[in-house]
């Protein structure tokens, strides 16, 4: 199957503001805000996606430059081709069908975008099997059409990384909330 092309609301490094020279190694651009999460407060599975997620998208943000490989990724935590597959097939379904900006930050930042939190809490509900907050993530996401692919991707990346030992942990109730508008 072809992939569509990109949408403008995923990716538009015209739309992120000027950024302060960044140190070697870091982000500049955000730190964790008192009383949210950074990278440094996810464990193993939550890394792996959020990392998974901000090298898929890297390239595309920021053609040109070099960028972690998500597949090495996928490789390195010895996730097979039918997670890889499932994982590009919702991004490539983000990717082409944002409604709106996503909030995925470049692959150095010690901040969790609001997206990549959106991500996680996607995740955990499918390896939950809670369908009705995947699909609040989602439908913040895309359009009505676009929901049911990405649902099944989805399921099948979030059902593979916990057969693989990859399972999010659940912290409370899993509560799809709606994500601020900024791309990092």
């Amino acid at each position: 199957m072809p992939k569509l092309p990109l949408s403008p609301f995923l990716l538009d490094p015209n739309a992120e503001p000027p950024l302060p020279e960044p140190r070697p190694g870091a982000c500049a651009a955000h730190a964790p805000a008192h009383g949210r999460r950074g990278a440094m407060d996810l464990d193993a599975a939550e890394l792996f996606v959020t990392a998974a997620l901000r090298a898929w998208v890297a390239p595309h943000m920021h053609p040109g430059e070099v960028h972690p490989d998500w597949r090495e990724l996928f490789r390195l935590a010895r996730l097979g081709a039918p997670a890889m597959v499932a994982f590009d097939g919702l991004m490539s379904v983000i990717a082409a069908q944002a409604k709106r900006m996503i909030d995925v930050h470049c692959c150095r930042c010690p901040a969790l975008g609001d997206d990549e939190a959106l991500m996680l809490r996607l995740v955990t509900a499918l390896q939950s099997g809670e369908a009705l907050p995947a699909l609040e993530i989602l439908g913040d996401w895309l359009p009505d059409e676009a929901t049911a692919p990405a649902l099944l991707a989805a399921r099948r990346f979030a059902l593979s990384i916990a057969e693989a030992g990859l399972a999010l942990p659940r912290r409370g109730q899993v509560i799809a909330l709606r994500a601020g508008r900024t791309l990092h």
